[in-house]
């Protein structure tokens, strides 16, 4: 029998057929290694896991593996150790590892502790999430025979500013999750045997996956072999389509995969008929009055702006609270008039310090007042410059002067101006460069995303990495940076002439 882990259950829960194609057919999912970020967001919580750690200094660590971790817990718990790391149970099929199991106040009971990574205990589907993790620890703890007392949620507090050395004790909140717990504690004891009888069967189940009624963006890993009838570029990427669950069930009870096979009287949202229609005519939507507006309000000189942060769980510096931004790197090119050269400033942060300061200074020396500060995005960047001038007073009023210049090219095409049916839906400038500006392209680049670059400079302000492996990852992220804002300029530059080329 498979052993189930309370994360293969929360797998089964998004989708049993991925789940059960993990299992049993791991050929089909070997491809699908996680990315750089996701490896980095999972050694996050391990370090959010070995912090959190600290709020029980009595406890015991169990080391063991297999067989052997199941009996060292009960040795631990028959010795009256007051608090157990990774307290392991085996009961009816299904495996635990509990965070922190703690003696509780009852005779014979434990609580059970749950350290997330998130930084708030929240409303919505990452709260169901925790809750369902808790309740399926509490009934594998009563089939193996443990008494449960209180159940705990422990996530980070958002609230935090760290000031000097961790207040371990203050970065950390415990919620008394018990009673929301046993509210569900029944319905997942049926799921979880439904889970037991699904992923132990031998034959392939013909059914399981419904991934097919969600957007692309929720699809599971094996969807493409679950579902070949749906193709690579489907209604599934319609834009904001899987928050339109009614129009795509019907998509799918009627067969309909591809956009063109969409019926004309298929009531759509404003964004989604443009993305529809683009692609059925094979040509873009281009509103060049609208463009015109919209950039004729941008002032010289203009500067295209871009940052790239690193938001560590564990806050790294002074000032800071649980994954908030730390402005590593921002890259500017300058166009002071229409016909002027174009200038490039850039900013690299190499060393693991705050690079705050440092950071505003710069920005302030090279925006000056007046002229349009072009981003794309300007919630993300508007955001980092407001938390850089809340830890910098000193430069404040100009951190809020320059917020007060941004402009979004992004509303370009957001605001359906320019719609392209090679966008696919997206207003991503990865999406709109190679349509607009060909000849640029990330595809060449080390470093090809924000994620990977945030990653990439952790490591390369970390002690151990070697001098030439840091100056080999600085060089590769001030090549992407640099190209964020000159494909943001060649994106103006190319709307500019498509905008004049049609009044000629």
């Amino acid at each position: 029998m498979t052993l189930i882990s309370k994360s293969t259950f929360l797998e089964f829960q998004m989708c049993p057929k991925d789940t059960w194609l993990k299992l049993h057919k791991p050929d089909l999912v070997a491809s699908f290694k996680p990315t750089e970020f996701e490896l980095h967001l999972m050694e996050q919580g391990n370090e959010v896991e070995a912090v959190a750690r600290q709020l029980w200094p009595n406890a015991v660590l169990v080391r063991a593996t297999g067989d052997e971790a199941t009996a060292e817990t009960a040795r631990l718990m028959a010795a009256g150790t007051p608090a157990i790391f990774q307290a392991t149970f085996v009961a009816d099929g299904f495996i635990i590892k509990c965070d922190v199991l703690v003696r509780g106040d009852g005779p014979d009971t434990w609580d059970v502790y749950e350290i997330k990574g998130t930084n708030s205990k929240k409303e919505g589907s990452e709260d169901r999430d925790h809750i369902s993790d808790l309740a399926f620890q509490a009934n594998v703890l009563a089939a193996a025979g443990i008494t449960t007392g209180r159940l705990f949620i422990v996530h980070l507090n958002k609230e935090y500013v760290r000031s000097g050395a961790l207040d371990i004790d203050a970065l950390f909140v415990k919620d008394d999750s018990t009673e929301q717990v046993n509210e569900v504690r029944a319905d997942i004891k049926r799921a979880m045997l439904a889970a037991r009888e699904f992923l132990n069967r031998i034959d392939e189940p013909g059914i399981g996956c419904d991934c097919d009624r969600k957007g692309r963006n929720r699809h599971c890993r094996t969807f493409a072999y679950s579902h070949p009838e749906v193709p690579e570029y489907s209604v599934h990427d319609i834009v904001r389509i899987g928050s339109s669950k009614k129009k795509l069930n019907y998509f799918m009870d009627e067969h309909i995969y591809t956009l063109d096979a969409i019926p004309d009287h298929v009531e759509l949202g404003e964004a989604q008929q443009n993305q529809v229609r683009a692609h059925k005519r094979s040509r873009p939507l281009i509103d060049e009055a609208a463009i015109a507006e919209t950039l004729g309000t941008y002032q010289y000189p203009l500067y295209f702006f871009d940052y790239e942060t690193f938001a560590p769980a564990i806050p790294a510096f002074d000032g800071y609270s649980p994954y908030q931004r730390i402005p590593f790197q921002f890259s500017l090119h300058i166009l002071r008039e229409p016909d002027g050269d174009l200038e490039h400033v850039e900013f690299l942060h190499e060393e693991k310090s705050d690079p705050t300061d440092t950071a505003a200074a710069v920005l302030a020396k090279h925006i000056t007042p007046g002229g349009s500060v072009v981003v794309w995005y300007a919630p993300f960047e508007r955001g980092v410059n407001a938390e850089i001038g809340k830890r910098s007073p000193q430069f404040a009023k100009i951190i809020d002067r320059i917020n007060g210049q941004l402009v979004d090219l992004r509303d370009v095409f957001a605001h359906q101006h320019y719609v392209h049916p090679d966008f696919r839906g997206s207003t991503s400038i990865k999406a709109v460069l190679p349509v607009l500006v060909p000849e640029l392209s990330y595809k060449e680049l080390a470093i090809q995303e924000g994620a990977t670059a945030s990653e990439r400079w952790w490591k390369m302000v970390a002690v151990e990495t070697s001098a030439g492996e840091r100056a080999a990852i600085a060089a590769a992220l001030r090549e992407y940076c640099k190209l964020d804002t000159y494909a943001m300029y060649a994106i103006w530059r190319e709307l500019v002439r498509q905008v004049q080329h049609k009044r000629l």
